[in-house]
């Protein structure tokens, strides 16, 4: 029973590796049996850390309240989590919502946010006043004169594409760039261009072939000038 328990010292505390491959069962006497013969050689005055690492495999919360009980009963040993290489329902939810690209076909207008977590695809335009913000990069097929924001959680690889216009302000985690000068005032943009955090950590702006060069995992997403 004991090849299914490992028990080690590390720098933060002591780890404990339960095998995958055994029955929770199994798991349970082999933890009880090594546990007792670890007291010959802790002190009980001691109060350690430990980490418990269950590799491909998830415990219900019964199970895991009953490893807890186990190694704080038979041991000096205080639990301080588990660890699994497999996704819990709730974080493949999380992930999910991250990667997904979001897509909207609308004009967002003045007064209107809208927030998204991970991608969003704007089909339509950003009018004046008008705000999109989301955790991860942001795509619009229309005009930009509101502010957009990827990125907003601190992701400095979002990225923006757009027709960026008069009065458009567009943010990349803090990075900030506006269009809302004298200068850009007059100057319509008819082509899509992207926005990006370059190699010095400032907002840059460059045509929508870039987006190839900079970000290639974002295959998805085709376009030209």
């Amino acid at each position: 029973m004991k090849k299914y328990v490992q028990i080690k010292g590390t720098k933060d505390g002591i780890s404990i590796s339960l095998s995958d491959t055994a029955s929770i069962l199994e798991l349970e006497e082999g933890l009880v049996q090594h546990l007792k013969e670890q007291q010959k050689t802790v002190s009980q005055d001691q109060k350690l850390a430990v980490q418990v690492h269950i590799g491909n495999r998830l415990f219900t919360e019964e199970e895991e309240a009953k490893i807890r009980t186990i190694i704080q009963e038979n041991s000096a040993m205080e639990v301080k989590g588990f660890t699994s290489n497999v996704m819990s329902k709730q974080d493949a939810k999380k992930w999910k919502e991250d990667e997904q690209i979001f897509s909207l076909a609308t004009v967002v207008r003045s007064g209107q946010v809208i927030n998204v977590p991970g991608d969003l695809l704007l089909v339509g335009d950003v009018n004046p006043g008008g705000s999109i913000r989301a955790s991860g990069n942001i795509f619009i097929l229309g005009n930009v004169k509101g502010i957009i924001h990827a990125g907003f959680d601190g992701d400095t690889k979002a990225v923006i594409t757009g027709k960026f216009q008069y009065p458009s302000q567009i943010r990349i985690a803090g990075e900030i760039r506006g269009f809302d000068d004298e200068e850009n005032k007059n100057k319509i943009e008819e082509n899509i261009l992207t926005a990006y955090i370059d190699n010095t950590s400032k907002l840059a702006i460059d045509s929508l072939h870039i987006l190839r060069k900079i970000r290639p995992e974002i295959s998805n997403f085709q376009g030209g000038q």
